[in-house]
Formats: C-alpha cells, structure tokens, sequence
C-alpha cells in the first residue's frame, strides 16, 4: 500500500487509516515534508522529497516494479502539489483512495472524482452569487457613492481571485518577485532626529490606516511608534524587551515574534525561521506581528503607504527600509510562536503593486542574507563595548554550539576558549543543529560576542563536493562571518573542522587558522579499507581534494597529534604555521571518585552522530560482548550514544531498533554529567577500528582514574603507555580477555587508573595547552603575512 503526504497531519491520518483496515500489508509513504515519528514506524519505507515532481518521479521507480494494493492522496484544499495528488491515477492497478479536508475518505473512481469537483465548482457559484448580491445591496443602499464601492469592490474582488488563482498554482508569485525586481539601494537625507517620546497606535481591521499614521509621523517628539493588532494581548505590556534594540542607529523596527516560518518560502522573509527563546532576537526582512515597534521619523522618511491591506503596507515599508539598509528584528517571548500562515492577498496585493511602481520594483534589499529569519543573539547580554583595553580579538567559525558539551568537539571548543578568554575575546558565530537550546548565559561567560545560525537552505548539489561540506552551506553565516569581521576587526579568525574551510574565502584579509580535529581524508582513506566499495573510494577523493587544497589556504593550520601534523604538511599545510595543539581534559571537572554501582559495568561513551562510533558500537555487540558474557554472563554495558542516537543509528548503522539490541545493553542519549557513569564503570571500552585525530573520551576516562582498554586506533595520537596508561589490545579475543582479566582483579584496575590519572595531569591540562595556542595566535597577528591568492 502506498501512501502520499503533504504534511504531517495527512500522513498521520492515512497511514492510520490503512493499519486499522490492512493491519498486515506493508506501507510505503512518500511525503513532502517530514512525518511525524510514530508515523514513520508504521511504514515499511518512508521516502521524503520536498519537491512533488520528484517525489512523484521517485514514486513511480518504486512502484511499478510491484503490486500496489491501494494508494492514498490528499485532496485538502492545500495549495500546489498536484504531482502528489495525481500519484495514485497514474500506477497501476490504479486503485485510489482520496482524503478530503475534512477528514473523510472516498473511493477514487470516476463517478466519486466527478462529484467532488462538481461540489468544488458549486462551492465557488455560491461565492459568486453571495458577491453579486452584496454588490447589488451596496449600490441600492449608497446610490450616491456607487461608483466608488463598485471600484473598491471590483478591486478586492479581484485581488480575492487572484490570490486565490496563485495559491491554487503553488504562489508563484514568491518567486516572481525575486526575480523581477532590481539591486537599487535608497538614500534617505531628510530623516528627522527625535530622542524619545512614545506613542500606541491600535489596528482595527484589514485595512492599511495610512492617513492616520501619516499625521502621527509629522508630530514632534515622538519617536518610536508602537503598532498593536486589535486584540493583540501585550497592549499594556512592558516593551523593555524591544526597545533596547534601537540603541543601534540603524535598527528600523522591532516586533515580538507570533510565528516561525520554518521551512515555508515567502515572498519576503516575515518571520524567524523557528521559535525563538524569550528574549532571545533574529534580525529579520519583514518581521510581521501584532505588536511592531517602528522608529517613527525613519517611518516618515521612506514614505507612509495610503490605501491597501494592513499586511501589504508594512511589506512595502519593511521592503524599502531594507533597501535603505535599516535592520528589522523579531523577539521571542515566553507565549511562544505557532507555524506561520499563508498570507494570499497581502503577498498578491504587494506583488501587484510592486508591478505597478517601478521605483519599488527597482529596489533591492542591502543585506538580505543577514535578514533571513536565521541568526539569532541575545541583546539582553551583549555588553562589550569596543574600548581602549584592547586584547587579541579572534573570531570562532562553528558548526554547532560549543555548548552543551554534547560531544568532544565541544568540549573542546568550550574548554581552550575558557582556558584563553582572560587573554583573548573570542567571538562566536555557530550554527545550531535541530531541537538544540541556547545557554546563552553559558556562551557569554566565555565569548564576548554570540551569534546562533539556523540552517534554512537544502544542501548543496556540487556533487564534486565531499557531502558533508555540501550540508554546511550557509548563505547566511557567510554573511555573518564577512559582518563581524567588518565591525570587530579580529586578529584572528578560527575555522573549526574541516568541512567548514570553505567559509575562510569570505574573509580574505585576516589572517586565519584552520583547526583540524582530525584529518578528515585519512578517515575516509580507512572507510575505504574496511568497505572496500566505490562510493566510499569516491568520497575519499573528494576529501583528499577538498582537504589538500584548503590546508595550503590557510595561514595557519592546527593539529591535535603529531602524526596529524606530518600527514597535513605533507598535504600542503605550512611546516612554518602547522602547530599541534592537542585535545585535553577538564582536571577539575573530572576526578577519580567512588560509584555507587551494585555489580560491575562497564562503558562505552561514543556519539553516534559520528560513524566510527556507531561501527565501534556495533563490534562490541556483535563480537567483544559475546565473549565476556561466557566468563561474566550478568555484566552490563552502559552506552552514551549521544543526542538523536537513534536517527543516527537508523541513518548510518542499521535498520533493527536499538531497544532491541540487547537486555544487557543499556544505552542513554545525550548525557550533561557523564562523571557518575565514570564513577559507577569497572572498565571503559574504546574499541574503535576506524578513526582520526584523538579521542577526548579516552582521556576524560583517565582523569577519572579508570581503568581502560582500547584498540591502537582508539587511542592513536595520544601517545600512551601500554600497562601503565591503558591496557592496548586489537579487537576481538585479545581485546576481551583484558577486559576480562581486569574485571577478575580490582587491584589491577586501580593501579592502571592511577597512573592513567597521573599520566593526564601532566601531559593534558587545558591550561598548558591553551599556552600553545596562544603562541599561535601571536604569531599570526604579529606577522606581516602575504596575503592568500
């Protein structure tokens, strides 16, 4: 059975149709947007596209080739994806069933299609006769203004049907827009100056109240005007959450966020892309609310809109303040957002007048890639001021949070940067993976400066580009990275992990380190090794091309090993500027203390975001852990996995669940404090086969002075002493009877964990290593470096 979704609620309600009916018979769903999680489980295969020509293409590759019992589409009023609600009349055996608006569902045979259309083509005479017979009411009741409420109805009529006729055809006037109108910028030079005063300005209706905002414009000493929604529920609230933003000269209006527009295009960007946290504020194009705080004399120098929607006007007005280069924000408060709706007849009414006046169609947004709905700050805690007390000033390129420290490479950004903030102010700009939330509490009590990405764009199609790089376009941290390196001038800018060097061509004249966490295409060189398949052999390529051409691009380059070192030079990176500065351990945080476990465990901490983890999980269950269930058959293993483990498990390592894996076997996702899982572990597993750069975990498991056995590559890097820092054994039986022989003698384990513990406060302190990188960075500021070509 296959079934056809254009949004969660709809693949929901048929995929739950069909198993109530067919409890047996496999599902196959094809949807346009990402169902919901327990609706996924019921399918047997879920294929998502957000395109409805591709995804009928892909359909029918997958369903020709079988027998398809019964194929349910959606006919619910939703604009376009005609291509999915087409799907079932065109595989065969052609037996369809349609879900309509309401919910009902109908047999898809020519006399039940006929009869829905005719009731749809009915429904539409009834508006037309309603429309007439008001017109008729209108003209008989006003004689005297006839022609007037003939006009004005004839034009809102019409505007009614043309919105309508591009909702039906998937808004094509989003796109038209973008490609009609011009890259003019627009000067103001008459714009008055006003130090306060405030006045409310309530919204009653559709309408655009243009003369009215025109005579509160041209009073004096008012400047900020705040515009409230009729029923807007904040008429009396405090505006201390927005009015701090005008501090900046160039902000133009504030506006408390209602909606998020997640994936949703737009003819303008009006809302953040998700919801924002209270407080926390996104600079966005045209952010729409029912409470907007506007610089008043601004607003009287772009011009006031007379006669059009309420909607329409404020799209005009944001459009050509961007076109000044005046910044819009959003702010999030505590009621939260709901998902953004359609506006049909304000984007149809903006689009037409935009045809209409060239001078608006020839504009053009300054900053439109930083006005997209996807970077966010907290205004609330940005109180760096650029004085006289000048340290070095480095700027940090991240491709997620650095907090909270959900995986090494967190740790490892959070920790070197507060080993260095007494030095140096670090400014960050990261982007922010799904579901994360901001501690921006946290952030600022390292860097001085916050900026958060959320990624709104599909990945890349440069199929010559590894995926990874692909997925971590950004257009709009590009933006931000070229901005803060305008406005705050860095010594330094820092680019961590590979796949995100391409972000060092927006900001060629600063000087720049690359921070290679691991030699990322001496990774995939292993992949190939162990899958030996074309795919993994082409992914190679494309990281050694990618990587060997950044790394002579940088002024800089950073290891965390020798070996790492040597395989970047050789690669191109400068043996002049490639320094080692290795991962380390938080020596306070992480410290030898008693468990509270009944019976020995053991561990195994590994994200499985990262593939090797998941490889390395996967030998332990199949091989390692057989093996010392014969010798201690009530053992358990403890697994940290990581956030969204089981997406990732399902993504990259298999498709059985992971409850299922086994009753021994007990896996945790994300874990803030992995100290008591230290304390309560006999043992600590690394049996990593495949891996690059070194390992963080392992020496967070010897600052907790635990025994730990892992494989060389587990452990590479980190130079250790086999029998004195960790056990080192290969995987399978020599791996397993040290485990073993570990847990049958506690004396062992507690002299192997005190010399790991003593082995790490004297080569792995953050404190001795952030001395490296602050050499580093001074090197590079100091020196006169020749510009990369």
């Amino acid at each position: 059975m296959a079934v056809f979704g254009t949004s969660p609620a709809v693949c929901q309600k048929s995929v739950s149709h069909l198993r109530a009916g067919i409890p047996d018979t496999p599902i196959w769903l094809f949807a346009t947007v990402t169902p919901p999680a327990e609706t996924a489980a019921l399918c047997e295969c879920v294929v998502i596209d957000r395109s409805a020509f591709r995804l009928l293409l892909r359909a029918q590759r997958r369903l020709w080739p079988v027998w398809v019992a019964l194929a349910v589409t959606p006919w619910t009023k939703e604009r376009g994806h005609w291509a999915v609600k087409l799907a079932p009349f065109l595989i065969p055996p052609f037996h369809a069933l349609v879900i309509n608006e309401h919910g009902d569902v109908f047999h898809g045979g020519f006399r039940q299609v006929r009869g829905h259309i005719l009731h749809r083509l009915l429904d539409w005479a009834r508006h037309v006769c309603n429309a007439a017979w008001l017109l008729w009411c209108d003209i008989s009741d006003l004689p005297r203004e006839a022609w007037v409420r003939i006009r004005n109805f004839v034009f809102a009529k019409s505007l009614a049907l043309s919105a309508g006729l591009l909702r039906v055809v998937g808004y094509p006037q989003h796109r038209w827009f973008h490609q009609l109108h011009g890259r003019e910028r627009l000067t103001i030079l008459d714009e008055r100056r006003h130090t306060g005063g405030l006045v409310r300005f309530p919204q009653h209706g559709p309408d655009w109240k243009g003369v009215e905002l025109e005579s509160l414009a041209a009073a004096d000493g008012v400047r900020w005007l705040v515009w409230q929604r009729n029923g807007a529920r904040d008429v009396h609230d405090s505006l201390e959450d927005l009015l701090p933003l005008f501090q900046d000269e160039r902000t133009f209006a504030v506006a408390r966020q209602t909606h998020f527009r997640a994936w949703k295009p737009g003819i303008l960007p009006t809302a953040p892309f998700r919801a924002l946290q209270p407080g926390e504020a996104c600079r966005v194009l045209a952010p729409l609310g029912d409470t907007i705080v506007v610089d008043l004399p601004k607003l009287a120098a772009l011009g006031i809109p007379r006669k059009c929607l309420a909607g329409t006007g404020w799209l005009e007005v944001f459009w050509k303040a961007a076109a000044a280069g005046w910044a819009s924000y959003a702010v999030g408060h505590e009621r939260g957002a709901a998902q953004e709706p359609d506006l049909p007849m304000e984007t149809a009414e903006f689009f037409w007048r935009a045809l209409r006046d060239r001078t608006l169609r020839r504009l053009g947004a300054r900053e439109a890639d930083l006005a997209r709905g996807t970077i966010a700050f907290a205004p609330a805690l940005r109180t760096w001021a650029d004085g006289s007390d000048r340290k070095l000033r480095v700027l940090v390129v991240s491709p997620f949070l650095p907090y909270p420290l959900a995986h090494g490479g967190a740790v490892r950004i959070f920790n070197l940067c507060r080993a260095l903030s007494d030095r140096v102010d670090f400014i960050l700009a990261a982007l922010r993976e799904r579901n994360d939330v901001v501690d921006y509490a946290k952030l600022y009590s390292v860097f001085r400066e916050v900026r958060v990405v959320d990624r709104d764009e599909a990945p890349s199609t440069e199929d010559w580009l590894p995926r990874q790089v692909r997925e971590y376009r950004s257009r709009s941290l590009a933006a931000l990275v070229r901005e803060l390196a305008e406005k705050w001038r860095p010594d330094v800018v820092q680019i961590e992990y590979t796949h995100m060097a391409q972000f060092r061509s927006f900001v060629p004249d600063i000087p720049a380190v690359l921070v290679e966490h691991d030699v990322t295409f001496t990774l995939y060189r292993q992949f190939v090794e162990t899958c030996r398949d074309q795919a993994a052999l082409d992914e190679f390529e494309r990281w050694h091309r990618f990587e060997s051409k950044w790394l002579a691009r940088f002024d800089a380059v950073w290891t965390v090993s020798d070996d790492d070192r040597t395989a970047a030079v050789r690669e191109g990176a400068s043996e002049k500027r490639t320094f080692v500065v290795p991962n380390g351990v938080d020596l306070e945080r992480f410290r030898p203390c008693p468990g509270s476990a009944e019976s020995p465990e053991l561990l195994y901490v590994g994200s499985f975001r990262h593939l090797p983890n998941i490889l390395g999980f996967e030998k332990l269950r199949s091989d390692i852990m057989p093996r010392i269930w014969r010798r201690f058959p009530n053992l358990r293993l403890r697994v940290v996995a990581g956030p969204d483990h089981e997406k990732y498990w399902r993504d990259l390592g298999g498709a059985q669940r992971l409850p299922e894996v086994n009753p021994r076997i007990f896996i945790h996702g994300f874990v803030e404090d992995l100290t008591p899982l230290y304390a309560d572990a006999a043992v600590v597993l690394v049996p990593l086969e495949v891996s690059a750069g070194t390992n963080i975990k392992v020496l967070e498991a010897m600052a907790c002075g635990k025994a730990i056995v892992a494989t060389p590559i587990g452990c590479a890097g980190l130079e250790l002493r086999d029998g004195l820092d960790a056990l080192i054994r290969p995987n399978g039986a020599e791996f397993a009877e040290a485990v073993c022989s570990l847990l049958e003698s506690s004396e062992l384990r507690e002299d192997l964990g005190a010399s790991a513990r003593r082995s790490v406060e004297a080569r792995f302190g953050w404190n001795a290593i952030a001395e490296r990188a602050f050499e580093s960075y001074q090197s590079l500021a100091a020196e006169e470096l020749v510009p990369v070509q």
